[in-house]
């Protein structure tokens, strides 16, 4: 029952984890710039940074 109970709040600690603040930054032809942060995993931080992209803007993850 331990072993469990301790795989249980490891696996829920390395979720938790892996969510934190990241930085979107878009590029184009006259500069660079931070677009914002977002509280999300990295998958989800990258697919919301391509979001932002527009014209010739490119947003990506930081």
């Amino acid at each position: 029952m331990k072993m469990h109970t301790l795989l249980a709040l490891f696996t829920l600690f390395t979720i938790a984890s892996c969510t934190k603040e990241r930085t979107c930054q878009c590029k184009n032809a006259t500069s660079t710039y931070d677009a914002g942060t977002v509280d999300k995993t990295k998958s989800q931080a990258k697919k919301y940074c391509k979001t932002l992209s527009a014209g010739d803007t490119v947003c990506d993850l930081k």
